[in-house]
């Protein structure tokens, strides 16, 4: 178990890097590297992803955490580095149904598809 853990962990940490460097380029139109910040959120909600599939819970209730869970990281990492660094990681104010710039609906729609195209059909599984 701590090794799926793990193991998903780095894949989030990675897979984040990755997604973060593609949208923050094309965004910006350059090359931009991401944060190591933003990454360690992806890496978070892979353990997390890991440690779900370790509990049995009908199907909805999987369905929720991974939409709910992703998002209150986003959210706690932006706030938390908003308030002790007094750094926005990225801003969604202009976003349709935002909370304080630091999430939207839109991104965690995003983020619950990635998380369950993962979790169901690629994270790997001991």
């Amino acid at each position: 178990m701590f090794l799926n853990i793990i193991l998903n962990f780095f894949i989030g940490l990675i897979v984040g890097l990755v997604l973060e460097y593609i949208y923050r380029s094309h965004e910006n139109k350059r090359l931009v590297k991401p944060k190591l910040i933003d990454a360690q959120m992806y890496a978070l909600i892979g353990a997390f992803l890991a440690l779900l599939s370790f509990f049995e819970m009908p199907l909805v209730y999987k369905v929720v955490l991974i939409f709910i869970v992703p998002t209150l990281v986003e959210f706690l990492t932006g706030y938390l580095d908003l308030k002790i660094k007094k750094v926005r990681l990225w801003n969604y104010s202009k976003e349709k149904f935002n909370f304080m710039g630091l999430i939207c609906l839109r991104f965690s729609l995003y983020w619950f598809l990635i998380s369950l195209i993962y979790y169901y059909y690629l994270m790997p599984r001991f």
